[in-house]
């Protein structure tokens, strides 16, 4: 697709003189040009929502981890020196439950992540292990699987935690979808005829593709410029030119004329009433696919960042959401400081044990 010769201004004018017997009238043209306008407000907004998370991406990275990291290195230290105070005297049976129960569920945490050190001193301390644990919850989740999915979920194996029977699961979705794609598949292999007015259909796109291609190509070509920079640039303009072609990226091509400093309507003003039409069920594909790629992303955004689902994304917001967490990461970290400061006194670790049992 990348060797495409473009069209001489002899063919060009006989393709557009062509084209024009069948002109659009204005209110297609109208039509039109504001499916275009919007396609350029939304392929700018998913650039800029783009460009405003990447940029957030590398300060979260630079913030939350680092100060996540000093939490856990708190809490870790917490859960050593209580498993080192139980070894001691003067606490009463009570207490030493309380701190075994504290042990444990703090320790959970890491163990899960893969911490040795943290799944052996919860299972010194809990009546269950954590083996048995996971297995009993795969167990409970495997059983209210096959009850949704049917009883050939998990046949033949052995699931020994919740992250065994989740694979299991996205397997046993994926099999299944790629059946129904399958069967999907072998229905329009039945149907592989398209009809004559779907198949003019989609001629005409291609060929209207096609044209405002073969315009462009011969305004860009690079092999034309004597100057290096700007035969460096028009190399590049007819690199996007042909992967947006290759894409059927009728958005990409319609913007490309801006860069080319083509005026506005040179590449959709000779096209014929039926090329027109046809591109314009393009565009609003188009149109539908920016909506779905500006949404995934917020949604990617919201889940990568523990957003607020009801929160507009900008620069701004995140900014703002960003210091909040700080903010908060920081207290949180002075409150952990305290308390381990706190508990390596009788008098500090009776009082914050009696502060767990009221919270």
């Amino acid at each position: 697709m990348n060797n495409h010769t473009p069209t001489t201004s002899t063919e060009l004018q006989a393709l557009s003189t062509a084209e024009q017997d069948e002109a659009p009238d204005s209110l297609e043209q109208a039509q039109f040009d504001t499916l275009l306008e919007q396609g350029k407000t939304l392929s700018t907004k998913l650039e800029t929502l783009k460009t405003v998370i990447d940029q957030h991406r590398r300060l979260y990275a630079s913030t939350v981890p680092v100060l996540q990291k000093k939490q856990d290195s708190l809490r870790r230290a917490m859960v050593l020196w209580l498993d080192q105070r139980l070894k001691g005297e003067g606490l009463t049976a009570r207490q030493e439950r309380l701190i075994r129960r504290l042990i444990c569920s703090i320790a959970m945490e890491f163990a899960l992540r893969g911490d040795r050190v943290m799944r052996a001193l919860h299972d010194v301390h809990s009546e269950e292990s954590l083996a048995d644990i996971e297995r009993a919850q795969a167990a409970e989740a495997e059983a209210y699987l096959k009850e949704a999915m049917g009883a050939e979920f998990g046949e033949d194996q052995v699931f020994e935690n919740l992250d065994d029977v989740l694979h299991a699961k996205f397997d046993f979705m994926r099999k299944e979808a790629e059946a129904r794609a399958r069967n999907r598949a072998a229905r329009r292999a039945k149907k592989s005829k398209l009809s004559a007015a779907d198949q003019q259909a989609a001629d005409d796109v291609e060929s209207a593709l096609r044209s405002l291609y073969r315009k462009l190509a011969s305004a860009l070509h690079p092999d034309r410029e004597s100057n290096d920079e700007v035969r460096t640039y028009k190399t590049q303009l007819m690199s996007e030119a042909n992967t947006a072609y290759e894409r059927r990226d009728l958005l990409a091509l319609l913007e490309l004329q801006t860069k080319a400093q083509l005026p506005e309507a040179t590449l959709t003003s000779a096209l014929a009433r039926k090329k027109l039409v046809a591109l314009t069920d393009l565009m609003r594909e188009r149109l539908t696919a920016l909506h779905r790629e500006i949404r995934d992303m917020e949604l990617q955004a919201t889940a990568e960042f523990l957003l607020p689902a009801s929160m507009t994304i900008h620069e701004a917001s995140l900014k703002h959401h960003l210091n909040s967490r700080k903010r908060d990461m920081l207290l949180e970290l002075r409150r952990l400081n305290e308390e381990l400061t706190s508990v390596k006194t009788d008098t500090g670790l009776k009082r914050w044990l009696k502060e767990q049992t009221t919270d």
